[in-house]
Formats: C-alpha cells, structure tokens, sequence
C-alpha cells in the first residue's frame, strides 16, 4: 500500500493562515507578541518560511492592526445606529469604547502606539484608523449638535479630546481589570459636561 503524499497548500492558503495566526496572537497576547517566530509555530511551519508568503513582519504587523482596529470601529458603528436619540447615542458610543470585552483590542492600540515610534508602516495605519475614529465621533457629534441635543460647535476637535480622553483611560482600564464601570462612569460625566448633557439626563440612564 503506497503511502499518501501530503498536499501542499498554496501560497494563497498559506498566507491566510499567517494572517490568522499573526491575528490570534495579538489578541491574546498583544501586538509586540507578533513575531516571526511565534506565528510560525502557530502555523506549524519553519520561522524562516514566513518570509516567503509575507513581505515584512512589520507590515504584517501593521495589516493586522488595521483589521482589527476597522473591524472594532464597524461595531460601535453599528451598535451606536442601533438607538435613537442623540443622548442616547453618545452614552452607546462611550460605554462601547470602555467596555470590558474590548480589552483584548485596547491591548492592541496600547501596544501600536508604542511600536509605532519604531515602525513607519505601523505608524502610518495607525494615524489613518484614529483619524477614521475622530472622524466617526465627529459625526456623532454634529448630528446632535445640529439636533441641539448636545453642544458640539467644534465636533472634530471635540471628537479629538474624547478619542485621545478614552483611547487612555481604556487602556487603564484593560490593565487595571475591574475598573470599567468606574472608568465609565468618569469619562461619561465629563463628556456630558462638555456636551452640556443635563444631569438628570444621566441619571435617568443610571449613570
């Protein structure tokens, strides 16, 4: 009986299993845990291999930052589309951004900011997915303001202050685990403050 050749996969495949690889190990272990070697043994095949499906580990890196940060702004899109009212949609926006189940993903943007400095081609993605975010809160943002539910006259700049404020305080909050609902309920304030959100606003939606 003649033993069964093993089939080889093609490059196509291959590279998908990298990408899901390399993917993988940055949520679970974060970005700077995307190494040549360990998506190797993930994949199971030879460390010098990578080499011949993916063209630079730091673009890998930097492709795999993307989707993951597009693939998290896709869901809070969606999740804020889902309710009306502009009050409402802002409360959506923030608690999705603090939530506890992003901690692997704010993980992720803690590291990209710290390998950024070091990578022109993370550092690229990276400024074009949270330009895509400010603009997103801007949009959110204007909306109300132009329903005069909120006070947004300047909404991009605004937008800035509660990426910059939230993209901070989550990665404290995914360090710091048990922390979220406080966190929340800090950056909630603050931003219904600047927004001019009456407070029994707020504690009618118990915060």
């Amino acid at each position: 009986m003649t033993a069964g050749r093993r089939t080889r996969k093609t490059p196509a495949v291959r590279r998908d299993e990298i990408r899901t690889a390399a993917r993988t190990i940055a949520l679970e272990s974060g970005l700077s845990a995307v190494t040549q070697r360990a998506v190797a043994e993930q994949v199971g095949i030879a460390p010098g291999l990578i080499t011949h499906y993916v063209d630079r580990m730091d673009l890998l890196v930097a492709e795999i930052f993307r989707d993951i940060a597009r693939e998290e702004l896709e869901q809070v899109r969606a999740a804020v589309d889902a309710v009306s009212g502009d009050v409402d949609r802002v409360l959506v926006l923030l608690r999705e951004l603090i939530g506890d189940y992003r901690r692997d993903v704010a993980l992720v943007w803690v590291d990209g900011w710290s390998l950024s400095r070091r990578s022109d081609d993370l550092a690229a993605v990276l400024t074009g997915e949270a330009r895509a975010w400010e603009a997103f809160v801007g949009e959110v943002l204007e909306r109300g303001h132009r329903a005069g539910a909120l006070h947004a006259p300047d909404p991009l700049a605004l937008a800035r202050f509660v990426v910059g404020a939230t993209d901070g305080l989550s990665a404290q909050a995914a360090v710091w685990a048990g922390y979220e609902r406080e966190t929340l309920g800090t950056v909630v304030r603050t931003v219904a403050g600047l927004l001019r959100i009456p407070a029994e606003e707020l504690r009618a939606r118990g915060y």
